[in-house]
């Protein structure tokens, strides 16, 4: 950005912001020839960027790619004009094409010949290949207007009332004995007067409409299935009936008139309970057994059987056989199966770092683990601490004891934890 303000550069601060669209640099050559966007021009040619610097010292626009024929090799008008061949070239050209056998078994305009004999009722009657077909013989008349048998008519009458499937607008025919002849009777109850091309005058009124009385006539399916809908006002018929009963009619009997008739519990009796002072007792075998022979009485205050946890006896071993499922009080608890204790990837128990060991046990466990630099007389204070005078001592007694002597020593102050414990 120009420096702003300046009279030897003559610009302002609008000069300064103002971007200049001319004074843009350039992409150099060497670098655009690895953008697409330098191809992107319309009617430019697109060139990979290994040739782009060849393309200015080989001037490859002048040149005209492939090879000059010479002369004697022909020319265009040659190809399209073949040279025409007289006897002796196509009969050696002939003579050479033997040597294939595709020329042999096909040869040119003609069929492949494959050197089969035929038997001579093919070859010199006039009896065709193959064996005639069943439809063949049929003339193409019965296919069009085929002779139908009782048996096929017998058979659509059993499928018709078996499936009740009728071909689309034919009636249905239930094939009732009837006594009379359906096609001249009239059914029905014959009305007052006869009106309407011989219709009862009743009925006309239904079909022509009358003002004061509006009604009208539809399908009786469609009326049965708006009465099974929700109907405003009005409760949903179920179709039990419901819509022939009385609309102040009430489900059910009374509860009074049932005490009455017979002894039988109320609702509320049912929900509260009506039992005696007897029926409310607890049975007579609870926690005992009432069968003769089979009742111990004690007079102790002892429990009977064998506690699931045995807590008095002891494991004859501590690794307990996986057929064991016995439970003597040592097993963990399901805390430890969730939240594992430490040191359990490496098959250490909470008991073995409290358990009771000598003196030589944990030396000999604290050296291997680098703690074998300590003095004597030190290891025998520690051990001493930690085991109050004892002849033995835990893993975790002599490891706090082990780290309060170390604090000292970190802090510079082990001559006082000597002097202190006087050694």
């Amino acid at each position: 950005i120009n420096m702003a303000s300046l009279r030897e550069y003559n610009s302002s601060t609008k000069d300064c912001l103002t971007y200049n669209l001319s004074e843009r640099s350039n992409t150099p050559p060497n670098i655009s020839k690895y953008r697409k966007s330098t191809y992107l021009e319309p009617g430019k040619r697109f060139q990979h960027h290994g040739v782009t610097e060849d393309y200015n010292h080989m001037n490859l626009d002048n040149k005209i790619y492939g090879i000059r024929s010479e002369k004697g090799n022909g020319t265009a008008s040659d190809v399209l004009k073949p040279k025409q061949f007289n006897e002796a070239d196509r009969l050696n050209t002939i003579k050479a094409e033997r040597i294939y056998k595709s020329s042999i078994q096909e040869p040119l305009g003609k069929k492949m010949e494959r050197n089969i004999i035929f038997p001579k009722k093919f070859t010199e009657g006039n009896q065709p290949f193959g064996i005639k077909s069943k439809s063949s013989l049929e003339p193409a008349k019965d296919l069009i207007f085929p002779n139908l048998s009782d048996d096929y008519f017998d058979g659509e009458d059993l499928y018709k009332r078996s499936h009740h499937s009728y071909l689309p607008g034919e009636q249905m025919k239930r094939n009732y004995d009837w006594k009379i002849n359906p096609n001249d009777t009239v059914f029905g109850r014959k009305g007052d007067t006869i009106a309407l091309n011989g219709v009862s005058s009743n009925i006309t009124l239904v079909l022509q409409g009358n003002e004061n009385d509006y009604q009208m006539i539809s399908n009786k399916s469609v009326e049965d299935f708006r009465n099974t809908t929700d109907m405003i006002g009005m409760s949903r018929n179920l179709g039990q009936g419901s819509g022939l009963r009385p609309f102040d009619m009430v489900y059910g009997k009374s509860s009074a008139a049932m005490r009455k008739a017979k002894k039988v519990h109320t609702a509320a009796e049912v929900m509260r309970g009506n039992y005696s002072i007897d029926e409310q007792l607890p049975d007579k075998d609870l926690e005992k057994s009432i069968t003769p022979g089979f009742r111990n009485i004690s007079f102790e205050n002892r429990a009977y059987g064998i506690p699931s946890i045995r807590y008095d006896l002891q494991s004859k071993s501590n690794n307990k056989s996986l057929a064991n499922s016995q439970n003597f009080g040592n097993d963990l608890i399901a805390r430890d199966l969730i939240h594992p204790p430490a040191f359990s990837d490496l098959s250490l128990t909470p008991d073995d770092l409290t358990d009771l060991r000598t003196k030589e046990k944990l030396l000999n466990i604290f050296n291997k683990i680098g703690y074998d630099y300590i003095d004597n007389k030190i290891t025998d204070k520690i051990f001493e601490l930690a085991s109050n005078g004892l002849n033995k001592a835990s893993i975790n007694k002599y490891r706090n004891v082990l780290n309060d002597y170390l604090d000292y020593v970190e802090t510079g102050n082990e001559i006082e934890w000597l002097q202190l414990h006087g050694i």
